[in-house]
């Protein structure tokens, strides 16, 4: 699988352009990423880097399922239209390629999909880490141990510019409501990896309305 992630700076940045986008995304990106062989997996909302930016992530199977769909979305009006409006209301936007990270595997995910359909979550976690480039086997090896006792549901990494950058995606929120002292469970988890992944940042992300993981 290839993943495509987009980040979307709206402006100006409050409530009411989100209310436009999501409108816009639900009436007329949904359909035709769909006509055009994008799999949307994921639309959410977040305030970490900018006040409501939207992050998105379309699914392929492969590369040339990628390759196939900018091919047809280039000669695509509907498509151009969304592009116009993404111009507009977005201005400031990134795009990269993402690929499974190994231990996780797709199915996870979707089967995540399927039961957030049934019943919302409606608020996900983000564990963004920085392995050291020597580090990533132990740390494949220790994601493949534990992610099945834990709500990771997707692990991802960036194709191309930070390679020793992962991406967990948790089916719960990370951030802590308050200060709390450290338990033996998080002695335990953080000790070795924080010898492997020195740095880590947490962002909480909420599904949108057009999500398919909700």
């Amino acid at each position: 699988m290839i993943y495509v992630e987009e980040k979307y700076n709206i402006t100006p940045a409050s409530p009411e352009t989100l209310d436009k986008f999501v409108k816009f995304a639900q009436e007329h990106f949904v359909p035709t990423s769909e006509r055009l062989g994008a799999r949307l997996i994921a639309a959410w909302s977040n305030y970490v880097e900018w006040y409501c930016q939207v992050i998105q992530i379309m699914e392929f199977d492969n590369f040339n399922a990628l390759k196939e769909f900018r091919v047809k979305s280039a000669q695509d009006s509907e498509w151009g239209e969304y592009q116009e409006f993404l111009e507009e209301i977005a201005p400031e936007r990134t795009s990269r390629l993402l690929e499974p990270l190994g231990p996780v595997p797709p199915d996870v995910l979707h089967e995540a999909i399927a039961k957030s359909q049934k019943k919302p979550l409606n608020v996900y976690g983000l564990a963004i880490l920085n392995v050291l480039a020597d580090h990533m086997a132990e740390f494949k090896s220790g994601l493949s141990n534990t992610y099945k006792n834990l709500p990771i549901i997707a692990s991802w990494r960036p194709i191309a510019g930070y390679p020793n950058e992962v991406i967990d995606l948790w089916a719960t929120r990370l951030l802590p409501r308050k200060y709390t002292p450290a338990t033996n469970f998080d002695k335990q988890f953080f000790r070795p990896l924080r010898k492997i992944a020195p740095k880590e940042r947490l962002v909480t992300v909420f599904s949108l309305p057009h999500s398919p993981l909700r």
